[in-house]
């Protein structure tokens, strides 16, 4: 009789850690290890950047073939200003300009994977609900949580692994775009890309992860209210705000 009450209680606890959320961050959502790499760009200032891609940007039109002979001598000084600039602030011009494929390269990679650890797993996200397609015939609908407002309109769109694709029941769908909430449900690595309608036209939404959720909680009262937050309202159900309110 005990072995059976002490099997029980251990299926019971099996069966409540198998169904644990584990709350995240959207940085967790970062695959470390893509992430870190060397970037040499990154001890460049401001200037510094922009003073590169002048030079990359005056030696490309220097080795176009239908440049004006009245044009070369001007672009050849400027030119000849930007890399003395750069020399003399300890820049390796030629070093920087030969890595810029690579670094993209790697910049692309890291902006894509999501992290591997959290594939499969149980997990609580708070964000930004962009709700997106009307119920289908098996009763789900689908949306995209960013960690932002504004993200995807009026703000670029967030690295596919900052993005998440969701679905969910029709009947417990975000009630308003960039609404703040809670989602909680099983995450996996899944690559999908979609092009929306949102606000200031066509979107195109490329997500790292997918969502199955089994849970929503919504955050506006926890949120600090704002004229932008009363917009998104309006935009989704006109009826909520009226235009004048959100001055």
């Amino acid at each position: 009789m005990t072995r059976a009450i002490v099997f029980l209680l251990a299926l019971v606890f099996m069966q409540a850690a198998a169904f644990a959320q584990t709350p995240v961050t959207w940085e967790d959502l970062i695959d470390p290890e893509t992430a870190n790499f060397d970037d040499p760009y990154k001890a460049l200032s401001g200037l510094e950047l922009r003073s590169l891609g002048t030079v990359l940007r005056l030696r490309q039109r220097l080795s176009e073939e239908d440049i004006a002979a009245e044009a070369r001598p001007r672009i050849e000084s400027r030119l000849a200003q930007e890399e003395a600039k750069l020399a003399a602030s300890g820049v390796q011009t030629e070093w920087l300009l030969s890595q810029r494929h690579s670094v993209a390269k790697k910049r692309a990679k890291a902006a894509l994977t999501g992290n591997p650890a959290l594939d499969g797993q149980e997990v609580a996200i708070t964000g930004y609900a962009i709700p997106v397609d009307e119920p289908g015939e098996d009763g789900t609908a689908s949306g995209y949580l960013v960690p932002e407002q504004g993200m995807c309109s009026h703000m670029p769109a967030p690295n596919p692994n900052q993005m998440i694709r969701y679905t969910i029941e029709a009947g417990n769908q975000a009630s308003y775009v960039y609404e703040p909430v809670l989602l909680t449900g099983r995450l996996t690595l899944k690559t999908t890309r979609q092009e929306i309608v949102l606000l200031d036209g066509y979107v195109d939404m490329l997500a790292a992860f997918d969502l199955q959720v089994t849970g929503i909680r919504g955050l506006e009262d926890e949120t600090p209210d704002n004229p932008a937050s009363r917009l998104w309202k309006y935009f989704k159900r006109g009826e909520t705000v009226k235009p004048e309110a959100a001055q």
